[in-house]
């Protein structure tokens, strides 16, 4: 193959498409949030909010349940302690452990962020039927499935 056929093989593939996807999701979602004056929230607060339970969750599990690491987890962690979205605490059984918490304004952004999410959703399907939606969904749940 020469590289223009390399070049068009990787324009068509589904990574591309994906990434894509996710990119234009990610911008127009950040975007949204700062309109909403949550200035410097971004899909990734979001995400890591998505996964502190109520009661409190350890760095190390948020991590997990990201997929990511316990450092980047604890990125984020800081970064919403400084927006004030969640609370850091020492771990009441594990001297070693983060226990992070939401606020009320860590709820609020969550919040508000489901709302862009919803918003987006409706927008991305606009055009679509309600059983193409549903095949949409269910192929790509298929796809996430398979692992």
């Amino acid at each position: 193959m020469d590289w223009s056929d390399l070049q068009r093989e990787g324009r068509g593939s589904l990574a591309r498409v994906l990434g894509d996807l996710y990119r234009r999701f990610q911008e127009t979602a950040n975007q949204r949030y700062a309109e909403g004056g949550w200035q410097g929230m971004t899909l990734a607060h979001v995400q890591f909010l998505s996964e502190v339970d109520e009661a409190g969750s350890r760095l190390s599990d948020i991590g997990a349940s990201l997929g990511t690491t316990k450092q980047y987890a604890g990125k984020l962690a800081k970064e919403a302690a400084v927006a004030q979205l969640v609370s850091l605490e020492p771990h009441p059984h594990d001297g070693r452990a983060v226990l992070v918490r939401p606020t009320q304004r860590g709820r609020d952004f969550l919040e508000a962020a489901c709302a862009v999410r919803r918003d987006l959703e409706i927008e991305f399907f606009r055009d679509f039927s309600e059983s193409e939606r549903k095949l949409f969904l269910a192929l790509l749940d298929r796809i996430l499935t398979r692992g």
